[in-house]
């Protein structure tokens, strides 16, 4: 089944984040190298940058996986079942996985609230707290994923059910 363009780009983007996500990591990993090995030194701001870019790293790749209906589930009896009951399975499972990551990015939210309120840090001239903001953003968007998610499951259902995702 053809994805609409929305949602192709929307994959694009996503692909292309972890990509220079990945690429980031890889360089400032090559530089903290070079630095320790022939001036005995490091870049302090490295460290703490990359552990900022693992957890973005992380979530975008959970965001894309969820998009891509590649993320991981437990799944016991949907391929025993035919594709329509597939279907009418998915719509209530993906929208209780919509209000769970709505859930996180609500307490994502208070996190950063809660770290703005309190943090006096900062790296690379941001409050450290700035970079934490990927957290609700990242489920928020995941919610948004499965609900769509859940009107395609819907959708299909009505039709007859189709082979699964």
């Amino acid at each position: 089944m053809q994805r609409p363009p929305t949602v192709r780009a929307w994959d694009a983007i996503e692909r292309g984040l972890l990509g220079l996500l990945a690429a980031a990591m890889v360089a400032l990993g090559m530089v903290q190298i070079v630095f320790r090995s022939l001036f005995h030194t490091g870049l302090a701001w490295i460290e703490p940058l990359l552990g900022v870019l693992l957890l973005w790293t992380t979530l975008a790749g959970a965001l894309a996986a969820t998009g891509q209906v590649r993320h991981i589930s437990v799944d016991l009896l949907s391929h025993l079942l035919p594709p329509r009951a597939r279907e009418v399975l998915r719509v209530p499972l993906d929208l209780f996985a919509a209000l769970v990551c709505a859930g996180l990015a609500h307490a994502g939210g208070k996190f950063v609230a809660l770290q703005r309120a309190t943090e006096t840090s900062r790296l690379l001239g941001l409050p450290t707290w700035a970079y934490s903001v990927a957290i609700p953003v990242a489920f928020g968007l995941m919610a948004l994923r499965f609900a769509l998610h859940a009107v395609d499951s819907a959708r299909r259902a009505r039709r007859g059910g189709t082979p699964p995702r």
